[in-house]
């Protein structure tokens, strides 16, 4: 039992540092079995029937189904105008990478593991030491944070909804074995038919938990593209600030 729970948790924070480090979702790979058992589950499952006496509490309810479970409105891209009212940053976005002293500030300050305030001070720092050109270069700072933290939120949403897929067929295969589950005899004599309902017991009781954890884990997911949006429109203040017209 200590090496189920061990292998479910090690599972869980696989999938959900896959999320959080915005790579791009892996191809859907088959759910863990339970140790040494075989799950008998169909490709297509029917709704689950009620009653099913596996020990287990009742899943819940299915991802939604239009591959969004946030309760945080989707918003699919970010907007430039609600994050700059500084120049038109359209130039700046094909040339930011081309200035290494951006692109070294924009990897410096554009992830999440340097604090906020830490950040835009290193934003304030950098300013400094323009003059003349500083319209021009903190312009293309914001592009560099955009285009960065943009596809970076986008990627995270891209993990979410792949996240949300396989609890879905998660939730699908729990269902089916409980449905399998059911039309075995639990007072059936025959000991093929009680091995077949134990392995099926375990089954049902070991996807269970994982689906139940990881539901566990979507609200810190779902927050981070929100954080990532928060973070943008808050560098993006201490640059503008750098270029708006003094008092």
């Amino acid at each position: 039992m200590r090496r189920m729970r061990l292998s479910i948790t090690s599972s869980l924070a696989l999938c959900m540092a896959a999320i959080l480090s915005a790579s791009a979702p892996a191809q859907e790979t088959p759910t863990q079995e339970a140790p040494g058992q075989q799950a008998p589950v169909p490709e297509s499952a029917p709704a689950a029937a009620s009653g099913a006496d596996s020990g287990t509490a009742g899943v819940a309810a299915k991802p939604a189904e239009d591959g969004w479970p946030c309760e945080q409105r989707l918003q699919p891209e970010l907007s430039i105008g609600a994050m700059w009212s500084g120049p038109d940053p359209t130039a700046a976005t094909d040339s930011w990478r081309q200035d290494t002293a951006v692109q070294t500030l924009v990897s410096q300050v554009g992830p999440r593991r340097l604090p906020q305030d830490e950040a835009i001070a290193a934003i304030h720092r950098f300013a400094a030491g323009y003059n003349k050109d500083k319209t021009e270069v903190m312009t293309k700072v914001f592009a560099g944070l955009f285009e960065t933290l943009d596809q970076e939120r986008g990627q995270i949403i891209r993990g979410i909804r792949h996240f949300n897929d396989r609890q879905r067929k998660l939730a699908d295969r729990i269902q089916a074995s409980t449905k399998a589950l059911d039309n075995l005899d639990p007072n059936s004599t025959d000991q093929a038919v009680a091995e077949q309902r134990a392995a099926l017991q375990q089954v049902v009781a070991w996807d269970s938990r994982i689906f139940d954890d990881r539901e566990r884990l979507l609200p810190i997911i779902c927050g981070v593209p929100v954080t990532i949006e928060q973070r943008l429109f808050a560098l993006s203040r201490a640059i503008g600030g750098e270029i708006a017209p003094k008092n």
